[in-house]
């Protein structure tokens, strides 16, 4: 069986259940809710690269620890001479400007981006807290925008897990 299988569904499962944390909670704090959406953004992400490890391992490429990028698992499974629509349909979702899965990965991308700093300070703590906002013309993180985004995901590796079978 494939190792990577169990780990992609462990990740979408701490998503799931990280923003269902989320929407259940009524009354939270801001930074609560920021917190909650940037972990559940961080568990897409790692099983976004896990997937692409598991298409490398589903094809039986030897090195699949090694894929960081769609890129590298087109090229890893193009050297076994093998060309799957799975690998396909990810580079093109990433070439489509405006795809949930750049969306996603852009998202992903700006969590490591110093934020845009705003004046006003919060000081109800003995630790100041400056309210800061992403830039970079993506959507801003949501319960709602995630859920869309995880909803797309679980869709996509459910219908390639139906059409891989092990090589």
């Amino acid at each position: 069986m494939n190792a990577y299988l169990s780990v992609v569904n462990q990740k979408l499962f701490f998503c799931k259940l990280l923003l269902n944390q989320g929407i259940a909670e009524e009354k939270k704090p801001i930074q609560l809710e920021l917190a909650l959406c940037q972990s559940a953004l961080y568990q897409l992400e790692c099983a976004y690269h896990h997937y692409l490890r598991e298409i490398a391992a589903t094809y039986q490429f030897n090195l699949a620890e090694s894929i960081d990028s769609v890129e590298e698992l087109a090229s890893a499974l193009e050297s076994i001479n093998k060309y799957p629509g799975e690998a396909q349909e990810i580079l093109s979702l990433l070439g489509m400007d405006g795809s949930w899965l750049g969306q996603m990965l852009s998202a992903y991308q700006q969590l490591s981006l110093l934020p845009i700093s705003e004046s006003n300070i919060t000081r109800s703590s003995l630790i100041a807290v400056v309210e800061v906002k992403q830039d970079g013309g993506i959507p801003s993180l949501n319960y709602q925008q995630l859920n869309v985004w995880h909803k797309a995901f679980v869709e996509m590796v459910d219908r390639h897990r139906e059409l891989m079978v092990e090589c």
